[in-house]
């Protein structure tokens, strides 16, 4: 696999907070923790000594109250 660490399509990089260094898995739609790309990425973040951190999504109530805020916002709705 040619890794190259500034174009990860399945981690990010933490920056902050308690864990900082470390990669977490950033699910998209259609992705998992087990699919074959992910496991792959993960492995050669964890050969080159990185800490890689598996969190399980929240489901959708995150998206949805993003989604709420952005329809607020394009029709001029203030949040109480």
């Amino acid at each position: 696999m040619n890794f190259d660490i500034d174009a990860l399509k399945h981690h990010q990089l933490v920056e902050d907070g308690q864990l900082e260094g470390c990669y977490i898995h950033q699910p998209a739609q259609g992705s998992q923790q087990d699919d074959k790309a992910v496991l792959e990425e993960r492995q050669a973040l964890e050969k080159l000594g990185y800490k890689v951190v598996q969190v399980k999504a929240k489901g959708g109530s995150t998206t949805f109250a993003e989604a709420m805020q952005m329809f607020a916002k394009k029709t001029g709705h203030q949040p109480k």
